[in-house]
């Protein structure tokens, strides 16, 4: 992939000798950041913080969103305005989750 591209499989990274080269081992971080980036968690209902503003084609400009899942499909839901939106590789951008309070359902027997 070379030193300017960071999407190399963890496969591939576990393959390779040790080296003291300092732009392979730059390289190597990179792409270990990007797959730890990649390999996060979000759940249905989370709230999510977007590190960068994101300004969508209806000109709505966002940060922050509720995560809506169904099944591998990841919609966002801007808590304000109610709007959906979709943001192409989400889980390579930087954002963190939000904490929130959340309230379970009291089941009775």
């Amino acid at each position: 992939m070379g030193p300017c591209e960071d999407g190399c499989p963890q496969h591939i990274l576990d393959l390779l000798t040790p080296t003291d080269k300092e732009h392979a081992l730059d390289w190597r971080r990179r792409c270990a950041e990007n797959l730890k980036r990649r390999s996060r968690k979000v759940a249905d209902g989370d709230r999510i913080r977007l590190e960068q503003p994101v300004t969508f084609s209806d000109g709505h400009v966002g940060q922050e969103f509720i995560v809506e899942k169904q099944g591998r499909r990841v919609t966002l839901r801007d808590p304000e305005t109610r709007g959906r939106y979709r943001i192409s590789r989400l889980m390579e951008r930087q954002w963190r989750i939000v904490p929130t309070t959340k309230t379970h359902k009291t089941i009775f027997a």
